[in-house]
């Protein structure tokens, strides 16, 4: 009976040694090698998800009145029979945005995001020939209008166009409003970075 008892002790202990080892080892392959916690860096993150594409953060549609006063010249003095002229009203569309790939993110800050901003500019412009309307058009005698000048004239409203929506302080202002806006709530639905003040600058 006590030789018994022993063996049952000496399995017991040894039972219980095979699993304190079991317990204590570390799982996997190569458990012996304990790998260190990694932090996830709001910078990293937000470099990740912002697209690298162009963004859109404004549409401005417009109509646009074309005045064309066109005559062949010698010497400096038109000619006879040569003067033509059009009025005429075409729809336009400008989409004002920026370029993803050239925001820039400070990372000397941790509990605070600021991230810079590139200017707006003019990401696409349409015109619309569907919507025209001519309200006088007078071709000269020596001098009509062909599909080149149409273009030409078109092309000279684009750009005229385009450079009045540059100056214009109140459309850059919408879009750059625009942008922070997008851009906040995208930021601010990421887990990572709900908590964290975001700061937007503008270059």
């Amino acid at each position: 009976m006590f030789r018994l008892t022993l063996l049952l002790c000496v399995l017991l202990a040894c039972a219980a040694a095979v699993i304190g080892f079991l317990i204590g080892r570390p799982s996997g392959i190569g458990g012996g090698i304990v790998t260190p916690k990694q932090e996830t860096s709001i910078h990293v993150t937000v470099r990740e998800v912002f697209p690298a594409a162009e963004f859109i953060s404004l549409v401005y549609r417009y109509t646009s009145v074309i005045k064309d006063v066109n005559s062949k010249e010698m010497f400096g003095i038109p000619l006879p029979g040569t003067e033509k002229k059009m009025l005429a009203v075409i729809d336009g569309t400008i989409k004002l945005g920026i370029n993803c790939k050239d925001m820039k993110i400070d990372t000397t800050r941790t509990d605070t995001l600021f991230i810079k901003f590139p200017p707006i500019k003019i990401l696409a412009h349409e015109l619309h020939p569907e919507t025209a309307e001519v309200y006088d058009q007078k071709n000269g005698m020596f001098n009509k209008y062909r599909a080149t000048d149409h273009f030409a004239i078109e092309a000279r409203q684009k750009a005229e166009t385009e450079l009045n929506v540059r100056a214009n302080i109140d459309i850059i202002k919408q879009a750059r409003t625009a942008t922070e806006y997008a851009f906040r709530s995208f930021l601010h639905a990421l887990p990572v970075i709900d908590t964290i003040p975001v700061v937007f600058k503008w270059n």
